[in-house]
């Protein structure tokens, strides 16, 4: 089994890392709140897709400039 690198991970690294969290996180954040919010009607998909949408865009930056910072923090509350 790999095991993930110890030194800071590239910037491709980075961002595909960005992209698979915002995917995964961005779905399930969005399909929870669109559900509690609107329930399960009939235009669910629609609202939750434009929702899910909006949201990605906004995550995947914000987790490609914040996941190094925040890996720097857990590092050295750890240490």
């Amino acid at each position: 089994m790999n095991a993930l690198p110890q030194a800071q991970p590239g910037k491709l690294f980075q961002l595909v890392f960005a992209l698979i969290m915002g995917f995964l996180m961005v779905g399930i954040v969005t399909f929870v709140t669109t559900a509690s919010n609107f329930g399960f009607g009939a235009n669910f998909l629609a609202t939750w897709g434009k929702t899910y949408l909006i949201g990605y865009l906004a995550a995947v930056p914000a987790i490609y400039l914040l996941a190094p910072i925040a890996r720097r923090i857990t590092t050295q509350l750890l240490n």
